[in-house]
């Protein structure tokens, strides 16, 4: 074999070996996800996305809940979700009934938050609770017992309240754009009762109410109450638009508790 068919051998193989590498990175950095559907006794469908990036020496994966902003989708989080793949965590994005995935009953008609009463909205806790119960059942990975949810406005609410509900509290709560009481949703008691949870909140400088209800919730906060406020943005999941660091601010938040 002459020098120069040596030459072009070394080179395919040095290909072949950055091809595999990268196939094999790109596997490993490519986000596992499956979906979780529960039927509640209303006869309501609810869904729910589960999603981490693989790590073999990962047995059990620190888990973060997202409940999102009335009107919105588990698929209005922007680049969140991926920010906290790419971190390490195991995200459960939850369609909220009426929302997104989880607009159906058990004989598909189809129910828009948009005609919901009090009453209805008062079941998204337990849906929640729902989701997160048979979550651990089909994925043994997912630790619950190493915590946080982000819900924004409505899903902040009603992070509250699944948190008052849990034997094992989440580590953090994020709780962007939180009120007292969103469609009936009313949570200073529940926050007085939840125990010693950090948790952040962040508003919008320019939306006056919320940052009134940020200051009165804090009156009945047991552990830190942090905020962090944004010179713009609206009220809830919009505030990601708008604020591009948010979703790295929200997953710097998260590593300080979960581990």
């Amino acid at each position: 074999m002459n020098k120069k068919n040596f030459s072009v051998i070394k080179k395919i193989i040095l290909l072949l070996v950055i091809f595999v590498f990268a196939s094999t990175v790109s596997t490993f950095c490519k986000p596992v996800t499956k979906e979780i559907q529960i039927q509640t006794k209303d006869a309501r469908i609810i869904k729910a996305t589960l999603s981490y990036v693989k790590k073999p020496e990962m047995k059990r994966y620190p888990t973060v809940v997202l409940l999102h902003s009335l009107g919105y989708s588990s698929d209005s989080w922007g680049n969140l979700i991926n920010d906290l793949n790419n971190a390490g965590y195991l995200v459960i994005a939850v369609d909220l009934r009426g929302h997104g995935k989880s607009v159906l009953d058990s004989t598909f008609h189809k129910k828009s938050w948009t005609y919901f009463t009090i009453k209805t909205y008062s079941k998204f806790p337990s849906d929640v609770l729902s989701i997160l119960n048979e979550a651990q059942k089909q994925a043994k990975n997912v630790d619950l017992d190493n915590m946080a949810i982000v819900g924004a406005d409505i899903g902040a609410n009603t992070a509250v309240l699944v948190t008052k509900e849990l034997k094992k509290k989440p580590k953090t709560l994020v709780l962007i754009s939180p009120t007292t009481s969103f469609k009936g949703l009313y949570i200073p008691i529940a926050m007085a009762e939840m125990g010693n949870i950090p948790i952040l909140t962040m508003v919008s400088k320019k939306d006056k109410y919320c940052l009134q209800q940020q200051q009165e919730l804090a009156k009945f906060s047991q552990g830190g109450f942090y905020a962090k406020n944004y010179p713009d943005g609206g009220m809830g999941m919009i505030m990601l638009k708008v604020n591009p660091t948010m979703s790295q601010d929200i997953t710097k938040w998260i590593a300080r508790y979960l581990h």
